[in-house]
């Protein structure tokens, strides 16, 4: 059996949500119109909600690496070897 890389997966996977969703679209009972209006919302929305997500991980207390690591009581010679 084949492998298949995961680029080849994604690849797949995407190509598939967008078949869908032209199918959807296109066999829909609401008028173009309609249509465009509710992509135009959802996209809004998700875009509103992306940026929401980035703004909360930038705010958020992430530990120092350094200051973590800092008491963990290993040398230089500790990791060398």
């Amino acid at each position: 059996m084949k492998k298949f890389s995961t680029s080849q997966i994604l690849a797949v996977a995407i190509s598939s949500f967008a078949a869908g969703v032209i199918v959807s679209l296109l066999s829909s009972p609401s008028s173009g119109t309609q249509n465009r209006e509710w992509i135009s919302r959802s996209t809004s929305d998700l875009k509103s909600k992306v940026k929401e997500s980035g703004k909360e991980l930038r705010n958020k207390n992430f530990p120092d690496l350094y200051e973590a690591t800092e008491h963990i009581g290993l040398t230089d010679d500790d990791l060398m070897n």
